[in-house]
């Protein structure tokens, strides 16, 4: 029976990016001990309070973040490279958290707790790098922020980025909309025809 319930295990968290969580399990009828035993033979890692990966899968540390703490949503530098628009990749991490949410922050991470606009307008799923999905912003919200918090880049990155938006496939109405929600129309066409977004 016990080898029964830790292949049951086994063989959810490979249909499961190597992720299994205590809730999941409880689901499926398989109490925690089996976590445990299935640790202590070296078969799976505790890595966040409820949360395991079973050996020879690569963490994910935003997966990881977005399981323990639902609410948060990644933004800037960190949207961005979850839309596949900054290639660089470090481990800072950006998150949002809502004003009521029960934490002063995110050890290890920048993060901020907004009001509602910013924290909704735009929020989108998006895929990691292992193929798990977590909540971000959307390209248009992603490059509305670069225009709106220059100073989170180096100057080089920043212009580069600019001048790459250009081969984005942004939506020039949502953009529009999202530039008139956050009050920066003018930059929005001062950038435009410096760069040339939408030809």
């Amino acid at each position: 029976m016990e080898n029964k319930k830790i292949a049951i295990l086994l063989d959810y968290a490979d249909n499961h990016d190597g992720y299994v969580s205590v809730k999941e399990m409880k689901e499926l009828g398989i109490a925690q001990t089996y976590f445990q035993l299935a640790e202590e033979q070296g078969l799976f890692k505790k890595v966040a309070k409820g949360l395991y990966i079973k050996k020879g899968y690569s963490l994910d540390p935003y997966f990881i973040l977005h399981h323990t703490y639902k609410k948060a949503v990644f933004s800037l530098k960190s949207a961005m490279r979850l839309q596949g628009l900054l290639k660089e990749d470090n481990d800072d991490i950006y998150v949002y958290l809502p004003q009521n949410y029960m934490t002063k922050g995110i050890e290890g991470t920048n993060s901020r707790h907004v009001g509602n606009k910013e924290f909704t307008l735009g929020q989108c799923l998006a895929v990691t790098p292992n193929g798990t999905l977590v909540s971000t912003f959307d390209k248009e919200r992603c490059f509305i922020d670069l225009l709106r918090y220059p100073e989170k880049f180096k100057e080089d990155e920043y212009r580069s980025l600019l001048k790459e938006s250009i081969n984005w496939n942004l939506d020039k109405e949502v953009c529009e909309r999202y530039a008139e929600a956050f009050g920066i129309e003018k930059t929005l066409t001062v950038v435009n025809k410096l760069f040339s977004i939408w030809r």
